[in-house]
């Protein structure tokens, strides 16, 4: 018995001796990017020790299929770089890419962090959708024969109790942690059902459950993924279908926002580019 309570005495030290002092504390990539994109990708580095934690960091891209180097390709020009973080501190490492249009493989991403003693590596991969801009280059600026789409982006905050809207202009700024307030207005469709295609920022994570509103006409969701949502709409003839839902602006960089894409029975899918723009996230500085 004297020996298990001494054994249960040293417990502690024994967590203690192999707690990590140093490391990663959060990872910041979105799970998602598109074709043109620019993420910066974000590692938090974390001391717990009561000494600086200092070397280097390599942060580098690979094609999958080739197990070859994309650095080039992704102009990943900061990729390696020093660190300092001094005790009981974190501090932000962040690599700056540009996603080629050109690119459509099977893309991972690694981290290394080097230092006098040991080497610290984490990996993942890197989501890469589409961008059908030749498409949409094809496509007139405006038909009349098509619906017309009218799309707002508002920030929203709560000051004394009420509820701020800051509308958006092209190429906003946001910080982290915003919430975004879509608002689409849809008149002049010839059907009384039509398909709805809303694609938002990568840079930006849906939520849905709770803000997800039609205010005019009817709606059912086909879809909801964390790229976009597939909603069939309900509409009288010649009314004007309005529906909202918010979005979290979550990870840092200058995302591409797509236009929607209307589709009914009676015509082929429009893109409908009111809402071709761009939105940079910067990072929330905390105290």
């Amino acid at each position: 018995m004297k020996l298990l309570f001494s054994f249960m005495l040293l417990l502690p030290g024994v967590v203690l001796a192999q707690q990590k002092f140093a490391g990663i504390n959060q990872i910041n990539i979105p799970p998602f990017v598109r074709q043109g994109d620019q993420p910066l990708c974000g590692f938090q580095l974390f001391n717990n020790s009561k000494k600086d934690w200092t070397g280097t960091v390599h942060f580098q891209l690979l094609d999958t299929i080739q197990q070859q180097s994309v650095d080039g390709w992704f102009y990943n020009h900061q990729g390696n770089q020093y660190f300092l973080v001094e005790p009981s501190r974190k501090e932000w490492i962040e690599f700056p890419i540009h996603i080629p249009f050109e690119f459509s493989k099977p893309t991972a991403w690694e981290l290394r962090i080097k230092t006098d003693t040991s080497t610290t590596f984490t990996s993942g991969m890197l989501q890469i959708e589409p961008w059908n801009y030749s498409e949409e280059a094809t496509t007139p600026v405006s038909n009349p024969d098509w619906p017309q789409l009218i799309k707002k982006t508002s920030k929203i905050s709560t000051q004394n109790g009420s509820v701020q809207k800051e509308l958006l202009i092209e190429n906003a700024l946001v910080t982290t942690g915003d919430t975004l307030l879509v608002e689409i207005e849809l008149t002049k469709s010839k059907s009384n059902k039509v398909v709805l295609i809303e694609q938002w920022p990568a840079g930006t994570l849906p939520n849905m459950v709770r803000s997800l509103g039609t205010h005019a006409g009817t709606g059912k969701v086909l879809q909801l993924n964390q790229q976009e949502l597939h909603m069939e709409c309900w509409v009288a003839s010649d009314s004007t279908l309005k529906l909202s839902y918010q979005l979290i602006a979550t990870f840092v960089g200058r995302f591409y926002i797509p236009p929607a894409v209307i589709s009914s029975p009676d015509q082929t899918p429009s893109f409908l580019r009111s809402s071709y723009s761009t939105l940079t996230i910067e990072q929330q500085k905390l105290p």
